[in-house]
């Protein structure tokens, strides 16, 4: 039930038709993976999932301890699920963009297509330290070959 809740895109091992974020009830997300965490703690997927509806919920300490453990149990989404958060800010976590460049980078390396978008998104924002036209459109036309 966990997968069909909150399946994710970005993680290439989903179990389920990946859910978009607007289409996720976060109670019965949180109670269905917490169910299926109890069954399986050391299930990385189940953790990124459970995050996804604390964050829908705004519990972002949750959501953020969530992530965290997914990538101490060495799941490769959790590094592009913490890169996002670092990204943009959600779960009111201090956007911190070397933090998450660094994170998706290290998403890519454990073969985390969706973190060439990332990269390319991060890049891309003009007047961010850390933008770059160059490296954007690098990571784009990763991001173009990975999706076709």
């Amino acid at each position: 039930m966990c997968d069909r809740l909150a399946s994710i895109a970005a993680d290439p091992d989903h179990q389920a038709e990946p859910i978009g974020y607007s289409a996720i009830d976060g109670q019965l997300v949180i109670n269905a993976c917490g169910d299926a965490i109890n069954y399986a703690p050391h299930n990385g997927r189940y953790w990124i999932q459970l995050g996804r509806g604390y964050l829908k919920l705004d519990q972002g300490r949750a959501m953020l301890a969530a992530f965290e453990k997914a990538k101490a149990l060495k799941y490769p989404a959790a590094w592009f699920a913490l890169a996002v958060v670092y990204h943009t800010g959600n779960g009111s976590v201090e956007v911190d963009l070397d933090r998450a460049e660094s994170l998706y980078l290290e998403a890519y390396r454990r073969g985390i297509g969706y973190a060439a978008l990332g990269l390319a998104r991060l890049y891309d924002e003009a007047g961010s330290p850390v933008f770059d036209a160059g490296k954007a459109a690098i990571w784009q036309s990763r991001f173009d070959l990975f999706i076709n």
